[in-house]
């Protein structure tokens, strides 16, 4: 069964009324285990209580590459792309929020009927798979207006050279080391985007997205720093168009603030905390994410497979993954709904 990101609220909907209330969230490796348990409780507060702390995260990936070498190891993410899927989901926040409320305060809201120039806001490539705009609060169409009904920003500039750096893959030919070292499961993972290239197509189908929803200024350049860096100065130079730009590396925000392009860091936590709480759209949100990044993840009830044998471009686009019901009556919970919402999509 097929479902996409949007939708993923109806698994979850389908475990309440089943009565798998309680939902872990697991690796089908029992070396990696599980990450988190969620409580489906109120529909904005939910509990959520991280199983293994960072470190103890970090301490599973080492002894995995030590039992089952490098194909294993470099499947799973590491500590900081696991984090982010957290924070991409809004289940944590980004670390350096009131910095980043600042800077937009500061940059953004322009009144443009009173001859204030446009800002557009660009984004880097460490950043991109993450739904940035949206976490952050910059998006012109999502982000919260102020009272006077000004936007945060007024659209996105994009530089080519950062789609460049996110378009690039490598695909899992070496399956059977990693049924060897997770299971059986990971057999329908072949000839997929393998480890850190998932991220990267996140990244890829994030930037065709800003493309086609949103107001974008498609801005040439080479790739690394310092060209796109360039690029985006004399984008700004040479349009009416002011420009605000956001990463995770410092290198690149000191390369903007020096060609005079304000730029802001954005900073994730690095630490976890015991629990947290979050909306169900924030948990589904984030069973996506996760499943994506770690290939498979095994609910009660459901196995989940972000990526599978004959997942294609368009899956990506419409950020689809495949849910395997290991449980009748949460199967026939998932169709039921699944007919319902697809007949309102019609």
């Amino acid at each position: 069964m097929i479902l996409a990101r949007q939708h993923m609220t109806l698994l979850l909907n389908a475990l309440y009324e089943t009565g798998k209330r309680r939902v872990t969230v697991k690796h089908p490796c029992v070396d990696v285990g599980e990450l988190l348990r969620v409580r489906l409780e109120g529909p904005f507060d939910s509990p959520v209580r991280f199983t293994q702390s960072l470190p103890e995260y970090e301490k599973t990936l080492d002894a995995i590459q030590r039992e089952y070498g490098a194909d294993a190891y470099n499947d799973l993410p590491n500590h900081s792309t696991y984090v982010r899927s957290l924070v991409a989901s809004g289940v944590l926040d980004v670390l350096n929020r009131d910095e980043v409320d600042e800077f937009v305060q500061r940059h953004g809201y322009r009144d443009l009927e009173a001859g204030h120039s446009p800002v557009v806001a660009g984004i880097d490539a460490n950043i991109m798979p993450w739904r940035m705009g949206s976490v952050l609060g910059i998006d012109h169409v999502d982000g919260e207006a102020d009272e006077a009904g000004r936007t945060p920003t007024n659209g996105y500039a994009l530089a080519t050279g950062v789609k460049e750096e996110l378009d690039w893959h490598y695909n899992q030919y070496r399956t059977a080391s990693l049924v060897k070292a997770f299971g059986d499961e990971f057999k329908r993972v072949d000839n997929q985007p393998a480890g850190d290239n998932r991220e990267g197509f996140l990244g890829l189908y994030e930037f065709r997205r800003l493309m086609a929803d949103r107001n974008v200024d498609l801005v040439e350049s080479g790739t690394g720093d310092d060209n796109i860096v360039a690029a985006y100065r004399a984008f700004a130079t040479e349009t009416r168009k002011d420009i605000v730009l956001f990463s995770n590396d410092f290198g690149f925000i000191d390369r903007a603030m020096d060609a005079g392009v304000p730029a802001q860091h954005v900073d994730f936590p690095r630490t976890l905390p015991r629990k947290s709480k979050a909306t169900w759209d924030d948990i589904a949100d984030l069973v996506y994410y996760l499943a994506v990044r770690f290939g498979v993840l095994v609910l009660p009830g459901a196995t989940l497979y972000g990526v599978w044998n004959g997942k294609d471009g368009r899956h990506w686009q419409h950020e689809e993954i495949v849910v395997d019901p290991r449980s009748p009556i949460v199967e026939e919970a998932l169709q039921r709904d699944q007919q319902i919402v697809d007949a309102f999509d019609e």
